[in-house]
């Protein structure tokens, strides 16, 4: 099978190498950035990735006084399409290599059939599919084995279509795996849709919980000052108000006394209340201990949060009545917390973890972050921790930003093995620079609606690829734009 021809190696310098190739395009052929590609050399097909396409016009001094004079003569003879391209290697079966000889020049160069190039980069295990690989009707099919060992970034604007690809991912291994355990934290309600619920629901079950559901808390143990410190977080108090100062003074006695642990509960606050002399400072921590303690018991007959991981398809986290952001970030993180330590203890457990807009959950700069500082003190050390060792201990992350800079830093690097760069704003740009290249990472600004460039180890080549994202559903949000609202149309 030999695909369409479209023109053959020609460098204009004369030099000749291996890993770029220009490629002198036939009369009335063109060919688009990110496309593929190949040549015949030694019975294999060596595949080119176009970088740059252009067209080239020999220009003299005398066309130069020609346009000034207006005597414009346009001649398409001497028009030429050119390609300056990467080679990207041959299939050798067990992966693909590279050619490590010279193209010679004059090779004809051919534009692969939607079969080859399916062959090519779709890989050979268990897949899901996301969209087309742009210019062609080719299906890009991304390894769930790499997926699941390394988790995926999604980057892009408002608008651009980042949203819609991680509900299709979702809808796609729901429909794919059996059985499958997702958790999808939904800060704001986007992924409130049919589509969605549907799809988890024939998968094996879907759960919906809100800020209200109580969880089940595992009792817990700290030092004494461990105990301290968490009660004086919870309780909003500063160190130097007469009942921390109290309290810190008990606490360090039980230290001193041999103490190594006090239960996080109201058995082991009664523990500590008793130590406390002072009985108007007794009186005032104990009203502060009973609304926590309170919580803490009624939280013994909540929802098992791994529990109902097992026993769902996709358990959904909707955060839409939520108060604050530090309410979304404490039930977020005890939920993460309970899910990883599972996943550690259990090698039956796992689940995929996604998030939306994670810039408010991991923030680069915590001062100018949604949540208190106290929250993101507590959420960024856990979120860094399951971008590192989550995926090769059965809990991979599957994030969204539109706002790359503002995201740890940390986190938005480690996640870059698989990223979806949708078009971004000129203040992301530098970030994405250093994940993905600067050629891919300016490529990205000029990407219409829907389309992004995939970078990542989840293809059979490892090559950026220009993908037109599926719609498997709509997300909540769309029709709900303030024209639409409005019901508004043209002023006539």
């Amino acid at each position: 099978m030999t695909g369409a021809l479209v023109g053959y190696t020609l460098s204009y310098s004369g030099i000749y190498g291996v890993d770029k190739v220009e490629v002198t395009l036939l009369k009335d052929e063109s060919v688009f950035r990110g496309e593929y590609l190949y040549v015949k050399l030694g019975g294999k097909e060596v595949y080119l990735q176009v970088e740059d396409a252009h067209i080239k016009r020999p220009t003299s001094s005398y066309d130069e006084k020609l346009v000034r004079d207006n005597l414009v003569t346009y001649d398409p003879e001497r028009i030429v399409g050119k390609a300056i391209c990467g080679q990207v290697g041959y299939d050798a079966g067990d992966g693909v290599r590279p050619h490590l000889n010279p193209i010679p020049p004059l090779t004809p160069v051919y534009r692969p059939t939607p079969e080859q190039l399916d062959s090519l980069i779709s890989p050979r295990s268990p897949s899901i599919s996301v969209g087309t690989i742009y210019p062609t009707s080719v299906p890009l099919k991304l390894d769930l084995k790499i997926l699941f060992r390394q988790g995926a970034l999604v980057v892009g604007g408002v608008g651009t279509g980042k949203s819609t690809l991680l509900l299709t991912m979702m809808i796609r291994m729901l429909q794919s795996i059996r059985p499958v355990h997702i958790l999808l934290i939904d800060w704001d309600g986007e992924y409130n849709t049919e589509p969605l619920i549907e799809a988890a629901r024939r998968s094996g079950g879907y759960l919906r919980i809100t800020p209200s559901t109580p969880l089940k808390r595992p009792l817990k143990k700290y030092s004494p000052s461990e105990w301290y410190e968490h009660f004086k977080r919870l309780t909003g108090q500063a160190p130097q108000s007469r009942e921390m100062r109290a309290l810190y003074a008990v606490v360090r006695r039980l230290e001193e006394g041999g103490k190594t642990s006090i239960e996080w509960s109201g058995k082991g606050f009664e523990e500590v209340l008793s130590h406390v002399e002072a009985p108007d400072i007794k009186k005032s921590l104990q009203l502060m201990g009973s609304k926590i303690f309170q919580e803490q018991e009624a939280a013994a007959d909540g929802l098992d949060i791994v529990e109902a991981v097992k026993s769902n398809a996709l358990v959904h986290v909707d955060f839409t009545d939520a108060e604050n952001w530090d309410e979304i970030l404490v039930k977020t993180r005890e939920i993460l917390e309970a899910c990883y330590i599972e996943a550690r203890m259990n090698e039956r457990f796992g689940v995929a973890v996604f998030i939306d807009e994670v810039h408010n959950f991991a923030p680069q700069s915590p001062h100018e972050g949604a949540a208190s500082r106290e929250a993101y003190d507590l959420m960024i050390p856990l979120m860094k921790l399951l971008a590192t060792t989550g995926p090769r201990n059965g809990v991979p992350l599957f994030l969204a930003t539109q706002r790359l800079s503002e995201v740890d830093k940390f986190i938005s690097t480690q996640m870059g093995q698989n990223i979806f760069a949708f078009r971004v704003e000129d203040v992301d740009l530098e970030r994405l620079r250093g994940i993905m290249g600067s050629d891919v990472a300016y490529s990205a600004r000029l990407l219409p609606r829907g389309h992004a460039i995939y970078k990542g180890h989840a293809l059979r080549i490892q090559r950026p690829v220009i993908t037109v994202v599926e719609k498997a559903g709509d997300v909540a949000s769309v029709g709900k734009d303030l024209l639409t609202r409005w019901g508004a149309a043209p002023a006539s």
